[in-house]
């Protein structure tokens, strides 16, 4: 077989399946994602959330014939599965124990959407990207250098956990859910939206997912500092662009005051993704000055 440009295979994802009657209902009052308007063929982003709001499993949801499956890093996979059995109860639901599955992702590869009937659309990315993930067996060869993938991951922002954040550690709004389809503020009650919402109307939003920059290539895991002070530590990093979770606030602060941004004594730049629609909070110059 021939090695197919623009494609990855995951091998570490593990794949849940809910099925039964009562399913819709079931998701729709425990996770962040709207259930109800999962489209066919997309693919959401999602979340467990604590009750204090913080995010105890992420991955992404889809919608077949004859119910709903999780797509989710497989080290969460049994974590998350028997957390869903915890609020089954009484529910008319299946849940299906995890099972590892090889995915793979395309993009830019218009011809998959007309060749295979089990691909969904990855609904994190701009629709321009053509980003799908194929479930079950390709007739290529998918590369298994994951960092194209995390290229496009970094333009655009998308974190992941045990890459980018800890789980446990973030609220969703920490890492751009409400900017990609992954947090719902109408739908009603769950675990964990009482927080999330006030968080949201109150604009109380202190950390973000941003793109860290340099002419120079980045040593990962590094700290991100201005002058002595440690602003973040890099996250998912290619070459001379990576991810970091950081203080908005500390951020632009930092910028009101022409202070240089480093990682190492490498002089770096910080930015808002593209396809986002936050800012960073107004000047801060003339409120510390009075």
């Amino acid at each position: 077989m021939i090695e197919k440009p623009n494609a990855i295979c995951l091998k570490n994802r593990g794949i849940i399946q809910i099925t039964g009657e009562e399913a819709t209902d079931f998701l729709q009052s425990l996770i962040t994602t709207d259930v109800k308007k999962i489209t066919p063929q997309g693919l959401f982003p999602g979340a467990l959330l604590s009750p204090q709001g913080k995010v105890l499993a992420d991955f992404l949801i889809g919608k077949r014939e004859d119910g709903y499956f999780i797509d989710i890093v497989m080290s969460l996979a049994d974590i998350l599965y028997k957390r869903l059995l915890l609020y089954k109860l009484r529910k008319k639901v299946e849940i299906i124990q995890p099972l590892q599955e090889i995915v793979t992702v395309s993009w830019k590869n218009e011809s998959d959407t007309l060749n295979f009937d089990s691909y969904f659309v990855d609904k994190r990315f701009p629709q321009q990207e053509k980003i799908i993930r194929i479930y079950g067996k390709v007739p290529f060869l998918a590369s298994e250098d994951y960092a194209p993938w995390n290229q496009l991951r970094i333009r655009y922002a998308i974190a992941e956990s045990g890459q980018d954040y800890e789980i446990g550690k973030v609220f969703p709004h920490d890492i751009n859910y409400d900017q990609i389809n992954g947090l719902a503020f109408n739908k009603g009650c769950y675990i964990g939206q009482e927080i999330v919402s006030r968080m949201h109307h109150r604009r109380a939003i202190r950390r973000r997912i941003l793109i860290i920059k340099s002419q120079f290539d980045l040593p990962p895991q590094s700290s991100i500092a201005a002058g002595t002070k440690v602003l973040g530590h890099l996250a998912t990093c290619v070459a001379n662009e990576a991810l970091a979770l950081m203080r908005i606030d500390h951020v632009k602060d930092t910028m009101d005051h022409n202070i240089p941004f480093s990682v190492k004594n490498i002089p770096v730049t910080i930015h808002i993704a593209e396809n986002m629609n936050f800012t960073f909070p107004e000047n801060t110059v003339e409120n510390t000055h009075g």
